[in-house]
């Protein structure tokens, strides 16, 4: 697997610019420019190599592979009192990375690739047996109309009618262009 530079620097936990001085001094080992402009960088075992010199401190990056898989998680006892009680709002579906909650809503898409974990042996960290993983986005939506779009490194958050409105030009560009 190849990536940029900005996913390097990512993945290792320092600037762009760090990245791009590496690529400069040839210490990113399998890295190569493409159409004379882009730099691919390898990835082994997750990670780009990075050569180490003799002198200076040693490199503190993380050598730990990194996972921004997201885990989505239906909170069943919400799910209870919304059956029981016809009018309440509760949150019933969670986006976390690790066990840091990045969106709650009562509705996802995930944009992309997913599986479901059923594990009742090893659950997960927060007592679920059952989940879904993604590496794609996901889009999960508030009943107060709220969207956030959750990504494997980052989060947007929005309104719905900044989303129609978006999707809106763009189907009217089309329509023109057609």
């Amino acid at each position: 697997m190849f990536v940029g530079t900005t996913e390097a620097a990512s993945l290792l936990s320092i600037s762009a610019q760090r990245v791009r001085v590496l690529l400069q001094e040839g210490r990113i080992q399998g890295a190569r420019k493409i159409n004379g402009r882009t730099w691919v960088i390898p990835l082994y075992k997750g990670m780009p190599r990075i050569a180490g010199r003799s002198r200076g401190p040693k490199p503190r990056w993380r050598s730990c592979k990194h996972c921004g898989k997201n885990t989505i998680h239906f909170n069943r006892p919400n799910i209870g009192i919304n059956r029981n009680n016809k009018n309440t709002e509760l949150h019933v579906v969670s986006a976390k990375r690790g066990s840091e909650n990045l969106a709650k809503g009562h509705e996802i898409d995930i944009h992309g690739p997913c599986r479901i974990v059923y594990r009742p042996e090893k659950p997960h960290t927060c007592g679920a047996t059952v989940w879904i993983e993604t590496l794609a986005t996901a889009t999960v939506y508030n009943f107060d109309g709220k969207v956030k779009r959750v990504d494997s490194r980052w989060i947007w958050e929005w309104e719905e009618e900044e989303i129609w409105e978006i999707n809106k030009t763009n189907i009217d560009e089309l329509i023109e262009a057609s």
